[in-house]
């Protein structure tokens, strides 16, 4: 190995080292979910720069964790590889020590809400967002006498969610009026903005204050 390739390899050496193994999980997932073919998109998944999505895309690559494909139109499509999933589930285990405190926080959240709702006479409520905590937010909500109405998300039509079917937004709005709780961390912030554009009061969307810290929710 020349100078130039022992800098060369000492240069990607330090990259990888510095990398935020929290930052590689998230870009992991994403990836687990289907094709990217977009850097812009993955980027605003992630809530990062393109350039930094850009470079973790690369050390992912040179990994084997990530496959590329160039595509027309300058293009290219990102691939979870199988050993890519295979350090996904690594790292989903390293940051399970941290589930309890999670859980924690995320049912404190949904207890605020559903004090709220008890306190206003609420008794039914509907779900956006079936995913992620959806299940800790409608055990907590269940715990608190509240009922279920409907689940509703813009994925995942038709599939099962505590014994009810999942339904779109659309046909979620247009039974009666809901007090419509945000049951999804992840996509909180396009699950409120569909609601409203599809007509629904932004009184009646109960967001987890955490969230909207996250997504910055108006």
């Amino acid at each position: 190995m020349n100078g130039s390739e022992v800098m060369v390899h000492t240069m990607n050496k330090k990259t990888q080292l510095s990398l935020d193994d929290y930052t590689v999980f998230r870009l992991l997932c994403e990836l687990d979910k289907g094709d990217v073919g977009s850097q812009r998109d993955l980027a605003r998944r992630l809530q990062g720069a393109l350039g930094l999505v850009n470079g973790y895309l690369k050390v992912c690559s040179d990994n084997g964790w990530v496959r590329v494909r160039d595509l027309p139109g300058n293009r290219k499509s990102y691939q979870l590889t199988a050993k890519g999933g295979a350090e996904r589930r690594r790292l989903a285990l390293v940051h399970a020590r941290y589930l309890d405190e999670i859980i924690d926080v995320v049912q404190q959240e949904y207890r605020q809400i559903a004090a709220q709702l008890r306190e206003e006479g609420v008794e039914r409520v509907a779900f956006c967002g079936i995913d992620g905590v959806a299940g800790i937010a409608w055990l907590t909500l269940q715990q608190a006498g509240l009922e279920l109405s409907v689940a509703m998300d813009t994925c995942g039509v038709g599939e099962r969610f505590m014994g009810g079917e999942v339904v779109s937004l659309a046909y979620g709005l247009l039974g009666e009026t809901h007090r419509i709780v945000i049951s999804s961390l992840q996509r909180a912030t396009e699950l409120k903005a569909a609601l409203l554009e599809l007509g629904a009061k932004p009184e009646t969307i109960l967001v987890p204050p955490c969230f909207l810290e996250l997504h910055h929710v108006a």
